[in-house]
């Protein structure tokens, strides 16, 4: 029987630490008492054995190698503390994230050991005046795949910084043996503990699809489960696979009021939702998709997802300016600005919260009314519908019909955790109509970062997007700059608009959030400079129907009882009616596959379209849509052709 002892473990030496005082890194020596979970610095070594210039948390703490260089790394407290660190070369950093990590991950208590053969699950502690901590068998699994990469890591080290001599080397017959027979020996424990963590993946999966019918039918109610069975499964919108056609549906916009005639609230940013939010990135995995991970209540916003892509799209009177243009490379500039002004609401709009996942067939309606006018005749409508469920599709429409414009998109998105960012994938598309024109733009998107979302979040732009409308030839290629590790400059944006000829016709450069530079002219002389800043485009309320008068299946209502919970900050009970609800999917799932039906859209109907040609028409310069474009289909609205 083997045991490993956290305390034992001794590191010390030079790193430099990055200090505000001098603007810089500065080395300091740095120890670690694993006992107290503590990491102490001081001004050199000759001082370690006086009092510590300063003592880094440890326990629960985050340590997250750098993306920017391989050399640099930061540790984040759990009181929102950030150190950042930098080693001479990566091999040392990797070994000093690995040995704060043990440290980091060893809970409440470091006195303890860990029994390779202890089938109960337990981590076994010999303080009397401590509780036992227990442990799931996926962490006891995790800390013994910890303890032997580090073990081993340390053995092979030991052998390597052995001093020459003329009668010993480290090349020696015999070591090169032993560490040969170590290596394999580690690689098959390593692998073992692999397999057993998918095996119990495995258990846990079978285990849920066994009692999930039993859970559902529990957790509702008999009038419940009639309901659903009888409202869902016979409603018009589900018929038998490839028949009938989209159900419509009319919202009258006299009857639609705007969020603060709705008495609707905005989300607040506080204290504790930080804190939350640094309790759940600090137990998540690198590399980890979000769109699997049950997100915890008091991190959820208090509306759907449907509806916070309406927010993004609220700058309707740019949107209806562009109709008013009289050539088609000022209308290609406005719809330039009205892209760059949605993605800058992505930043307005970030609340550090995550929206409702809509549940499949989930509607949310609304409409704006030009220059925020009540009596204006001028209305774009919105209409948005959960039209997928895997992959996780989400479908829109918009119309002014005074302007004979129409917008119809198809969104999926994949948000990604690593290190200290959560970076969100955007795939899809979106085509904007211009009947009068005879004109249609292809837009895709960029990707969007969530920087230091446990300490002090903020959101910038990367990759590029493009927008191009064939009937023209006009085509632009944007691209978003990232931050640079050492750089000051933040949310550049850079783009080449050009002609059908592929004649470049004018230059954009500028801020995404702020103000951009249209740059016409091949020459000094013939140079015309357009500027237009993004923040003077003003959004307009966005108008909505009472709940009273929305259907079941409308986002606010559907998700209202939730919202109650949530804004009384009522957690438990917000989660059991987030429960239900989900479960109510996942039976009228079964119920229909059961019965041979399919869901049939309320608004959007599917057509077939050309994986190659759909694909050629954006260019390899714009982000990877390979996902989107393998559905080989897309949702468009039942007005799009009318």
């Amino acid at each position: 029987m083997g045991e490993f002892n956290l305390s034992n473990i001794k590191q010390e030496g030079n790193l430099y630490k990055y200090t505000n005082v001098v603007k810089g890194f500065q080395m300091r020596y740095f120890m670690v008492n694993a006992y107290t979970a503590k990491l102490n610095y001081y001004m050199s070594e000759d001082l370690k054995f006086q009092k510590p210039r300063g003592s880094i948390e440890l326990l629960n703490s985050i340590i997250s190698p750098s993306e920017e260089d391989s050399t640099t790394f930061t540790i984040n407290t759990l009181d929102n503390q950030i150190f950042k660190l930098r080693a001479q070369d990566a091999k040392e950093r990797q070994h000093w994230v690995n040995i704060l990590r043990l440290i980091a991950h060893s809970k409440e208590d470091t006195n303890f050991k860990v029994y390779a053969n202890d089938k109960s699950g337990l981590v076994e502690n010999f303080d009397n005046d401590k509780p036992l901590i227990k442990k799931n068998s996926q962490d006891l699994i995790r800390e013994i795949f910890n303890l032997i990469k580090f073990s081993h890591d340390e053995f092979e080290n030991s052998i390597n910084n052995l001093n020459q001599t003329e009668e010993f080397s480290r090349y020696d017959q015999d070591l090169l043996i032993l560490k040969a027979a170590s290596s394999a020996c580690a690689k098959n424990l390593i692998n073992s503990c692999t397999i057993l963590s998918k095996n119990l993946e495995n258990e846990v999966v079978k285990e849920k699809d066994i009692n999930e019918d039993s859970e559902i039918n529990d957790s509702l109610t008999l009038s419940q489960r009639f309901d659903h069975e009888i409202k869902n499964l016979l409603d018009s919108s589900y018929k038998p696979s490839g028949s009938g056609s989209p159900k419509k549906s009319s919202i009258n916009p006299d009857d639609e009021l705007t969020d603060e005639e709705n008495k609707i609230s905005k989300n607040s940013i506080s204290d504790q939702t930080k804190e939350n939010l640094f309790k759940f990135f600090s137990n998540l995995a690198d590399n980890l998709d979000l769109t699997r991970t049950q997100i915890p209540v008091q991190l959820l916003s208090k509306k759907s997802l449907l509806e916070s892509y309406a927010d993004l799209m609220s700058h309707v009177d740019q949107l209806i300016k562009i109709t008013d243009e009289k050539n088609s490379e000022d209308r290609f500039i406005g719809v330039i600005l009205w892209v760059l002004a949605s993605l800058l609401s992505i930043k307005s709009e970030f609340d550090h919260k995550k929206p409702f996942n809509p549940v499949l067939g989930e509607v949310f309606n609304c409409s704006w009314k030009a220059g925020d006018d009540p009596n204006s005749k001028h209305i774009v409508s919105y209409t948005a519908e959960k039209v997928s469920h895997h992959p996780l599709v989400c479908a829109i429409y918009m119309e002014c019909i005074e302007k004979n414009l129409k917008i119809n998109a198809n969104i999926m998105t994949k948000p990604i955790y690593s290190g200290t960012s959560v970076k969100i994938e955007i795939f899809g598309e979106m085509i904007l109509r211009l009947d009068d024109k005879n004109e249609e733009y292809n837009i895709t998107f960029p990707k969007v970062y969530a920087r230091s979302v446990v300490t002090d979040p903020w959101i910038e732009l990367g990759d590029s997007c493009s927008i191009s409308c064939a009937q023209t030839g006009l085509k632009a290629y944007i691209e978003f700059e990232v931050k640079s590790f050492y750089g000051d400059t933040i949310n550049q944006v850079f783009a080449e608009l050009k002609n059908k000829n592929e004649e470049v016709f004018c230059k954009m450069k500028g801020e995404w959030d702020a103000k951009l530079e249209f740059i016409f002219g091949k020459n000094e002389k013939d140079r015309i400079i357009k500027s237009h800043n993004l923040r003077d485009i003003s959004r307009q309320k966005k108008r909505v129907r009472p709940i009273e008068i929305q259907e079941d299946y409308e986002s606010r209502k559907l998700w209202k009882d939730v919202e109650e919970a949530l804004k009384n900050e009522d957690y438990q009970q917000a989660y059991n009616l987030k429960n239900i609800i989900e479960k109510q999917q996942r039976l009228t799932d079964k119920l229909r596959k059961e019965k041979n039906l399919t869901y049939l859209s309320k608004n959007f109907y599917k057509t077939k379209i050309n994986y190659d040609k759909l694909a050629s028409s954006f260019s390899s310069k714009t982000s990877n849509n390979s996902e989107y474009f393998k559905l080989g289909y897309r949702w468009m609205h039942k007005n799009w052709s009318c």
